[in-house]
């Protein structure tokens, strides 16, 4: 198996010559190797991994050719043919489904196969089992229209673009499921805001409480989705904002439970963030009893031609994996000495009933033309589950 790939491999290049030669193809070629070693077990355990990837693109006056090759599989390709009146684009395994409205009616952040044409009225996507048009309406200004359809279902939404008072006002109403039409499908959203949008509104009305956009971005958690926002002042600069969900039966309730309100403080490199999420939890004075908050702080510095950052953050949640009250120290620090640069981080978690020490640090090597070169130490994912561990990993990479 890995002698026939080997020899697919060098098909492809030789091919990939062949072509430069005949056609205004550029090809970029990219090695990635790396070497790990988990030191946290009495026996060190070693794993390696190596990546190649070719890059050949052409590019002309009617067409446009780019693909991605990893080891000796296919990732990805497009393919753009410009035609007389419209363009053609057609794609493998990239990810290329998103709708242009408000709202995002479609979005699918996987790699697809499909193909896009594209007039400069409409657009028509085709990927398999979605597929969508969307086009200006006639003698409308602004607006616009999507049809698509999902599997076996079709969906429909109107949305526009209109500046009234010099205000920025969007609007757009969507309908899934047209054959088994209800009122559980339908979206409407209304947003109104400040010509450069320092201050604004955005109101979500849903057709039920459990209704869903089933390839939409958009969250939605109650039948009304609200939120407001205001943005003053430049040193510092000040950002307040409100979000809330609720249901017309349980409006209050929903209220209470479900309000976020928040200001974030921005002065030079400094900040201060403060959030409460829900005021129906709130049970007493001492911060054991307010519920769901965070209180944030930091600065970006320089010390001894280091440049770093730090932040402090007292809340519950204290983090994504600590769901206790707790706190959060998070210290960043790097320099440059030339052609080799060090960066190191630290992060420290105290819940309730537990810490976690997070620490990873970097040393690379970047003098070469073509290449750099990385050893590290722990994992550089503090938004996850990671807590440290000596892992060391020696890391080549080189294009050309």
């Amino acid at each position: 198996m890995r002698n026939r790939r080997c020899q697919l491999l060098l098909v492809l290049i030789i091919l990939t010559f062949i072509l430069s030669s005949l056609l205004a193809l550029q090809t970029n070629f990219s090695v990635n190797f790396s070497l790990q070693y988990d030191l946290s077990d009495e026996k060190p355990k070693g794993s390696i991994s190596t990546e190649f990837r070719m890059n050949p693109s052409a590019f002309g006056r009617e067409y446009d050719l780019s693909v991605s090759l990893k080891n000796a599989d296919l990732e990805s390709a497009r393919l753009s043919l410009k035609m007389e009146g419209f363009k053609v684009e057609l794609y493998k395994n990239i990810s290329f489904v998103k709708t242009s409205d408000p709202v995002i009616l479609y979005k699918i952040d996987s790699g697809r196969d499909g193909l896009n044409i594209l007039t400069s009225d409409a657009k028509f996507v085709f990927s398999g089992d979605v597929m969508y048009a969307e086009a200006k309406i006639p003698y409308l200004q602004g607006m616009n229209l999507i049809v698509g359809k999902r599997n076996d279902k079709f969906d429909a939404a109107i949305h526009g673009f209109q500046k009234v008072a010099g205000l920025n006002v969007n609007y757009e109403l969507i309908q899934q499921d047209l054959k088994d039409f209800n009122t559980k499908n339908a979206v409407a959203l209304l947003s109104v805001a400040e010509s450069n949008y320092n201050w604004g509104i955005r109101y979500l009305l849903a057709g039920a409480t459990n209704t869903s956009l089933a390839l939409s971005p958009q969250y939605i958690g109650n039948q009304n989705t609200f939120s407001a926002w205001y943005k003053f002042g430049s040193q510092p600069a000040f950002n307040t904002y409100v979000n809330t969900n609720f249901s017309f039966e349980k409006f209050s309730d929903d209220v209470l439970k479900n309000t976020e309100v928040g200001m974030d403080v921005n002065y030079g490199g400094a900040f201060v963030s403060l959030k409460k999420t829900g005021f129906a939890d709130v049970t007493g004075a001492m911060p054991t009893e307010w519920g769901k908050f965070n209180i944030s702080l930091g600065t970006t510095f320089s010390f001894m031609n280091f440049s770093g950052k730090f932040a402090y953050s007292f809340g519950k949640p204290a983090h994504n994996v600590v769901n206790t009250i707790g706190e959060v120290y998070y210290l960043e620090l790097g320099r440059s000495f030339g052609n080799m640069n060090l960066f190191a981080k630290y992060q420290k978690i105290i819940g309730y009933y537990e810490e976690k020490d997070f620490f990873f640090g970097e040393l690379k090597f970047t003098g070469f033309q073509n290449a750099d070169f990385a050893i590290q130490l722990g994992n550089g994912d503090f938004a996850g589950d990671n807590p440290f561990k000596p892992v060391v990993a020696f890391k080549i990479n080189a294009w050309w």
